[in-house]
């Protein structure tokens, strides 16, 4: 057992421990984002230490070492995404050898022998989700008893067995007034002066879409969905300051009675704020549920369309069918919610004439947004093995799934060309109308006027283009929707 261990007593608590997310850039053009796993191990640290603290390297200047006290103990690096690597890695070596170091999040999940190997000052990486193992941590419980962590024993490096991750715990969550930090909504690089905060009421996932990897970790173990009581997330909201709130959960609405208590306690409470929420087209059979989401301050449903062909929603286990879709829009469209839908271009088996298809289809469908995305194949997403079973499909090095009939860059050129149709001059004032009716822009001051500049940067509609050429040294098509003229795969 390393000696570190030994600050570890549960009769005596620690000293300083420091929480920091060390990054510089946002994930995309939409940054707002805290960095709320990092702040839910920083509330489970919080009783077993006599100071508990959270830095955000996005909101400061300077570095971990200029955080670092006499006094600290511990220091936890949250590493989620596979950007600003040389920055990571000067922050990780900067963390003292003498001082017990922790990584955790989905990318130190991914390959945690990497991490322990190359910085010998990080003690131990937690896989997955990290709230019980940081506490048996904390706890003092023997490392080789403590399932979900990898660790190093002298020159051994140990990965004890994957972690079964429990039920959530309703009085932990973060504590918005030992919080360092507002963030407010950039859009397209343009601020917008909006405060917004994130809540996780809940995580994983009861459904096995296929090309789906986050209802399970890196390594492969399946997150059953696990929910804090409405209560808790109500206590939650009640201490942000944020107008706007967005729901972290991979699916919020697969209890809708759990919902409905959500929103009934929001009404006693009569707290008014903003929400956003992924959801699963499902939530149409809840009419009942809908009206009052509404009524509470719901304004914006993120959903999973993924295709409007049939053959491929069966191949992906998506539960429904194009009929079904469009029973299911029938009742949401008569929300006053806006409606995102997400799609998938280049699934398995789909031509270019299939892809194609997604304009028309999320126009009947009366979608007010759209997000399109491309495959990525990530460890134990099960793409792997479909992309093996199908004769000219093929990984790139980013995990970019792409085909002998349709490259990585003819996939980015149709995407540009699907948001350009879909986000036109009427659509986006058709949005902007939307959003004033449903209040969801009242309350940020002089937001209007920028909407479409914003909108337009966020899908690229502005970007210079550079001419696009194929591996046969010809111009890339320019498509026209529906297409007639081009070969299905």
């Amino acid at each position: 057992m390393n000696s570190h261990m030994k600050k570890f007593c549960p009769t005596e608590k620690m000293g300083h421990v420091l929480c920091v997310y060390p990054y510089r850039r946002e994930l995309n053009d939409v940054g707002f984002f805290p960095p709320l796993g990092l702040e839910f191990i920083a509330e489970t640290i919080r009783p077993f230490a006599r100071d508990t603290e959270v830095v955000d390297m996005r909101k400061e200047k300077g570095k971990t070492a200029d955080f670092i006290r006499q006094d600290t103990e511990m220091i936890c690096f949250s590493l989620n995404w596979d950007r600003d690597q040389d920055f990571i890695e000067s922050e990780l070596k900067a963390a003292p050898a003498g001082i017990f170091t922790i990584a955790g999040g989905r990318h130190a999940t991914e390959n945690p022998q990497k991490w322990l190997e190359k910085f010998s000052n990080i003690d131990i990486v937690v896989r997955g989700d990290g709230e019980e193992a940081i506490e048996e941590i904390c706890r003092g419980i023997p490392l080789e008893e403590i399932t979900g962590i990898s660790f190093r024993r002298n020159d051994e490096i140990i990965h004890n067995k994957n972690r079964m991750p429990g039920e959530l715990k309703d009085n932990v969550f973060p504590q918005r007034r030992l919080r360092k930090y507002t963030y407010d909504v950039i859009l397209g690089g343009a601020g917008t002066g909006l405060e917004v905060d994130m809540i996780a009421s809940s995580r994983g996932c009861p459904f096995n879409c296929s090309f789906c990897s986050f209802s399970r970790n890196p390594w492969g173990t399946k997150r059953k969905w696990a929910a804090r009581s409405p209560e808790s997330v109500v206590a939650e909201i009640e201490q942000t300051s944020a107008t706007l709130i967005g729901f972290t959960d991979d699916l919020f609405t697969f209890d809708m009675d759990r919902v409905e208590k959500i929103c009934d306690l929001l009404l006693e409470k009569k707290i008014r704020k903003k929400y956003f929420i992924n959801a699963r087209l499902e939530i149409a059979k809840r009419p009942d549920v809908l009206k009052k989401m509404e009524k509470v301050g719901f304004v914006f449903l993120m959903l999973g369309v993924e295709s409007p062909n049939d053959k491929t929603l069966k191949s992906m286990n998506k539960g429904f069918n194009t009929a079904q879709i469009e029973e299911y829009f029938k009742i949401l469209s008569k929300t006053k919610m806006l409606l995102h839908g997400y799609f998938i271009l280049g699934s398995i088996g789909e031509s270019m004439d299939d892809m194609a298809k997604i304009l028309p289809f999320a126009q009947k469908i009366k979608l007010d947004t759209i997000a399109l995305s491309t495959l990525r194949a990530g460890p134990y997403s099960g793409l792997e093995e479909l992309v093996a079973q199908n004769t000219g499909y093929h990984i790139g090095p980013k995990g970019k799934i792409y085909s002998d009939f349709c490259s990585v860059e003819e996939l980015s050129d149709m995407r540009r060309q699907l948001y350009r149709k879909f986000y036109n001059l009427p659509k986006i004032l058709h949005i902007a109308k939307k959003s004033v009716c449903i209040g969801a822009l009242n309350f940020i001051p002089g937001l209007l006027p920028r909407l479409p500049s914003i909108l337009f940067n966020v899908i690229g509609h502005r970007k210079k283009r550079k001419k696009k050429i194929n591996a046969n040294g010809n111009k890339l098509p320019q498509y026209e929707f529906p297409i007639k003229n081009r070969k299905g795969t």
